[in-house]
């Protein structure tokens, strides 16, 4: 709610991402502006104040005295006797008063100067200003009398506030009395100019004011031309407030009063009914940037119309010419709405309502800057310079960033409007392409089934020619494998017997020695048929396991068998006798360990078996000394066929290690190359669950 308070002390009042930094970030400089505006209270006792006329401004903060006279009665000297003058710490700031108030200024002329000073009154709307200097003879003498009530023509100096001629005709120290009354908040600064440094500031002052509003009016002036043009609701409440506001604050500085000569009888209750509409349309723009419509209808119209009561009764008051009864429930209004307000920005925010991060952003600095301006125009804060202007720029960002706000959404709203044009032509082209697409459906039907039966036909041919490429590559291997590997036993099974037959009466030795080969050629096919056989049997995907008790130790006595004596050397760790799984697979897995590694340890050592527990699981570790295998060669020795560059040379059909990993993961255990020859034990590990 913007321009509410600005009736009050003559001066500027209100000219001002993860949204809780802003909220924390207003907060500080709320804080931060009470600080400043306590900190800077002045001298505890009033003192004498010494005139400098080569410098500017001077500040009468700290050495100003006031004493209160409720009737209005007591002249200069029976002021200037009374004894309950008290020393004020910065401005006068009394309030809303019917009383008389007055202040006392000790200053000290060190020599008389040509032009004399000027003692200016920063409230442009007190009703009455008398200004009276102590006579070296004694009595008293009449400065002028402004204010209000006084026609502007009689005022003794033609500024917007009271300003009075101080020219002492001695050097010495001089009492000052200023005589003040006022049915406006009486808060008030007493600042003290040298003549031409006062001329100077008037004329600085004149072209900040009008760069002050000359911002006002072009933002008016665009937001009208935008508001004629676009018809946008939101931007002609903001005209509306903004013009409101900008009438208020002009009224306020008393410059509509200087330059149109505008009695008080007319100022004071177009002041005071603007502020009330100031309030009303500052509490309609707040709902609509947070959008409370939506969210709590009922309590917004129920907010709506006892503000707008209250403004009505205030303002029938204030034009009937009660303004002290009229003007404070509008002030205290204003305060309960904006800490309303807040507290609902902090509840929305934390809810995580969109439209509230714009709101924290363009009315938490503004309610900061009112509330500091309130407190003054009350009395808990002084009046200095920080308290009197620290809403001008807050009251400008506000209005800047509603601006841009209102344009922003305009163009938010007119590209949406564009996109929903845009995609009802898209929606009406849809229907019509999904007719025709339908008729082209209807017709296509046929085809598009009689392509996915194609599809599905060649994807059958794809993964039949795929079956039929694996089996002739798994029969091309066989082929080679047994063209290889049941070659040499059978050749040495014909040698031998063809020689026994030549040599029936033959030494028996050497009778023994072909028998001997004859065997040894015919367990080996055998191995190579039971390792082919074991295969095509896990292969089936229905094949079931025989589980039972194994002895592994009768098991391995029985595989060692197999070998020379001596080839073996078993190791059997505690509680590595029993085992619950398929003996005959185990047997296999268990041989083909057994056998690659006597076919690749050298002839005089001895093949390692070592049988122990492992956490839940029973291991088998098959070690020999052989020669060092590359690490390129060990991901691929559990392939079907696969042998490595250290098995060329030797028998073997590539199925052993291959069966023994098929055998292991049925089982539910694994095998891995432990040891990779070389300067250690070749070594695989057989591990299966206990």
């Amino acid at each position: 709610m913007w321009f509410i308070l600005t009736d009050c002390t003559g001066k500027p009042k209100t000219i001002e991402m993860k949204c809780y930094r802003i909220t924390g970030g207003w907060l500080a400089i709320l804080v931060w502006m009470i600080a400043m505006a306590v900190s800077g209270v002045g001298r505890a006792e009033a003192a004498v104040l010494t005139l400098d006329a080569k410098g500017g401004r001077q500040d009468t903060a700290g050495y100003l005295e006031r004493l209160d006279d409720p009737d209005g009665r007591l002249d200069a000297a029976q002021a200037a006797n009374a004894a309950e003058w008290q020393a004020l710490p910065g401005g006068l700031s009394a309030g809303f008063t019917q009383a008389t108030v007055w202040l006392r200024l000790t200053v000290n002329v060190d020599s008389v100067r040509t032009g004399g000073w000027m003692l200016q009154l920063g409230n442009a709307l007190l009703d009455n200003a008398r200004v009276y200097v102590d006579l070296p003879a004694g009595g008293w003498a009449e400065l002028g009398d402004s204010g209000e009530d006084v026609p502007r023509r009689d005022w003794p100096v033609d500024y917007r506030s009271p300003v009075f001629e101080f020219n002492p005709a001695t050097a010495r120290n001089h009492v000052i009395l200023v005589r003040l009354q006022s049915k406006n908040a009486l808060a008030t600064r007493l600042d003290i100019w040298p003549r031409l440094a006062f001329d100077n500031q008037s004329r600085r002052e004149g072209l900040l004011f009008g760069l002050y509003f000359g911002f006002y009016v072009l933002l008016m002036a665009l937001h009208a031309l935008f508001c004629w043009f676009t018809r946008a609701p939101l931007s002609g409440l903001f005209l509306a407030y903004i013009s409101v506001g900008v009438a208020n604050e002009t009224l306020s500085l008393g410059l509509v009063q200087q330059v149109t000569r505008l009695p008080v009888q007319w100022s004071d209750p177009i002041l005071g009914v603007g502020i009330a509409i100031g309030m009303m349309l500052g509490l309609e723009m707040s709902f609509r940037i947070l959008a409370l419509d939506t969210l709590y209808p009922r309590l917004v119209a129920w907010v709506r119309r006892s503000t707008g009561l209250l403004a009505a009764v205030c303002s029938v008051l204030i034009l009937l010419g009660h303004y002290g009864l009229g003007m404070p429930p509008v002030q205290a209004a204003a305060l309960l709405l904006m800490t309303m307000l807040s507290l609902m920005a902090v509840y929305l925010l934390w809810r995580g309502w969109r439209p509230v991060r714009f709101f924290i952003l363009a009315f938490g600095g503004f309610y900061a800057g009112m509330l500091v301006g309130f407190l003054r125009n009350l009395g808990v804060l002084p009046v200095n310079q920080i308290t009197e202007f620290v809403s001008t720029f807050s009251g400008m960002v506000h209005m800047l960033l509603l601006s841009l706000f209102i344009i922003g959404r305009h163009e938010r709203q007119r590209r949406a409007n564009e996109r929903r044009q845009a995609h009802a032509a898209a929606e009406m082209a849809q229907e019509h392409s999904l007719r025709l697409e339908h008729e082209v459906a209807l017709r296509t039907a046929e085809l598009r089934n009689e392509i996915l039966s194609r599809e599905r036909l060649e994807d059958e041919l794809r993964a039949s020619l795929a079956l039929e490429r694996r089996v002739l590559s798994e029969q091309r291997d066989f082929v080679a494998m047994v063209s290889h590997e049941f070659r040499t036993p059978l050749a040495i099974i014909t040698a031998s017997s063809q020689q026994l037959e030549r040599h029936l009466e033959g030494p028996l030795e050497k009778s023994r020695t072909r028998c001997g080969n004859i065997r040894g050629a015919a367990i080996r096919l055998l191995a190579l048929v039971d390792e082919y056989l074991t295969d095509d049997r896990m292969s089936e995907p229905r094949a079931d396991l025989r589980l039972q008790a194994c002895d592994l130790h009768a098991l391995l006595d029985e595989l060692c068998g197999e070998f020379p004596p001596g080839r073996m050397r078993c190791t059997r760790g505690e509680g590595t006798r029993w085992l619950f799984c398929d003996a005959g697979l185990l047997r296999v897995a268990l041989r083909n360990l057994l056998a690659n590694a006597d076919r690749h340890a050298p002839i005089d050592t001895c093949v390692d078996i070592l049988m122990r527990c492992a956490d839940q699981q029973l291991c088998i570790d098959v070690g020999n000394v052989g020669e060092f295998i590359e690490p390129a060669e060990r991901d691929r020795m559990f392939q079907k066929y696969y042998r490595g560059q250290n098995a060329q040379h030797r028998p073997g059909a590539g199925l052993g290690l291959y069966l023994v990993q098929r055998i292991a993961k049925r089982l539910k255990g694994s095998v891995a190359l432990t040891g990779a020859g070389g300067p250690e034990p070749v070594r695989f590990s057989l591990c299966l669950p206990r």
